[in-house]
């Protein structure tokens, strides 16, 4: 991306990695794939990323205004400009019965009811349905990150609504993936 191409008041990825909680399942990188799955598949699979961000976004910067496939760029999606083609943005989704503020990020990716409340139990997110279905076609089935924020909380569940606590570490993370 060019310099006059750069909203006048860019997001830098460190600022915008330190407010979001981060999920990333079935990652691909060419060095995770077997050889022989290299010479033989012709498209690598398919990833999936969700980015919760405790409600810390302003839509009106991050969502679209139009829709189809020449929608006009938000001012953060500018960002990914060159990676326009692999993704897609969603909005308008509605998760009725989710509520409880910053609770609510429990239900991100599962739509559980009332997560704030004292008998709040969760679900399979989707993340873990993904991994479920398609996991196996890649070394590492899913990560789960987290960025900023005290305390312990998930965007992923398992089937039976066990959180899966987001790894915090780069280190831990580099390890896993390469060594």
């Amino acid at each position: 991306m060019t310099p006059s191409h750069r909203p006048s008041s860019a997001l830098s990825r460190r600022t915008f990695l330190r407010g979001v909680g981060v999920t990333l399942s079935l990652p691909f990188l060419e060095a995770m794939m077997p050889a022989i799955g290299r010479a033989g598949e012709a498209a690598a699979p398919r990833r999936f990323v969700a980015i919760q961000t405790t409600q810390g976004i302003m839509p009106h910067l991050f969502f679209p205004q139009g829709g189809g496939r020449d929608y006009p760029l938000s001012p953060y999606l500018t960002q990914l400009e060159a990676l326009r083609n692999d993704f897609t943005v969603f909005s308008g989704l509605s998760h009725p019965g989710v509520d409880g503020g910053h609770a609510n990020e429990r239900s991100f990716l599962t739509g559980a009811p009332h997560p704030g409340g004292a008998g709040f139990r969760n679900t399979i997110s989707l993340d873990q349905f993904i991994v479920e279905k398609m996991g196996s076609q890649t070394r590492i089935p899913f990560l789960t990150l987290r960025v900023g924020g005290g305390g312990e909380s998930s965007m992923s569940y398992t089937r039976s609504g066990v959180m899966i606590p987001g790894e915090r570490s780069v280190a831990a993370i580099y390890r896993q993936l390469f060594i």
